[in-house]
């Protein structure tokens, strides 16, 4: 298992920094971010983009969410007709790959199936990207009010799970340590019976995770 660890720099937009095993990401607030010409997608929109950034960094690439963003257009164009690629976990795949960073797309047909690949995934020191959402069956969700992608990026020695966080209401620091059954719990259940896993060039739904690495 890599080594994972977490300092806290003091700065707003930026207010952590994660390293698994040699490589290092920031964990940026969304809502803070102030710099380009379509900045206002990523306070907006820029979970899935703050998400795939700290993959492509913890996997040796330098990313920051905007340029994820704008590689997102050189993908699929400007937003509008397309702006569902761009927060789509066969969307994130595309932009990873793309970047040379292994990754897959998995639908969550069964949470409790889809917990135990996840946290195998973990174990082997890889990441995860999941579609977080509140539901009838976890309305105290940790990781946002509403629909949200957020980074497991591993598994600590004391068990907890280390969790970067791109809103700042969740997760003033950016960071959250949470038992793996909170993740179980929030997975929304996004896929219909029979199809575990979408394929890249399927950017029909949002609901899913990523395993990365």
């Amino acid at each position: 298992m890599k080594k994972i660890s977490y300092a806290l720099t003091g700065e707003s937009a930026v207010p952590s920094v994660i390293t698994v095993g040699a490589n290092s990401s920031p964990v940026w607030l969304q809502h803070r971010w102030e710099d380009g010409g379509f900045a206002y997608y990523i306070r907006k929109n820029g979970c899935g983009h703050c998400c795939a950034a700290m993959a492509a960094n913890l996997h040796g690439k330098t990313l920051d969410p905007y340029g994820e963003y704008l590689f997102c257009r050189e993908l699929w164009g400007p937003p509008g007709e397309h702006q569902d690629h761009f927060q789509t976990v066969s969307g994130i795949v595309k932009v990873l790959t793309h970047l040379g960073v292994e990754a897959k797309a998995f639908g969550v047909p069964d949470r409790d199936a889809a917990l135990v690949r996840i946290l195998d995934a973990l174990a082997a020191g890889k990441q995860v990207i999941f579609w977080s959402q509140p539901g009838e069956h976890f309305p105290e969700n940790p990781f946002s009010k509403s629909a949200h992608y957020v980074l497991a990026a591993g598994i600590q020695p004391d068990g907890k799970i280390l969790i970067a966080n791109s809103s700042e209401k969740a997760a003033p620091d950016g960071i959250q340590t949470v038992d793996a059954a909170y993740i179980g719990k929030a997975l929304y259940k996004g896929s219909t019976a029979g199809n575990l896993t979408w394929s890249v060039d399927d950017l029909s739904s949002c609901a899913g995770y990523v395993i990365v690495g």
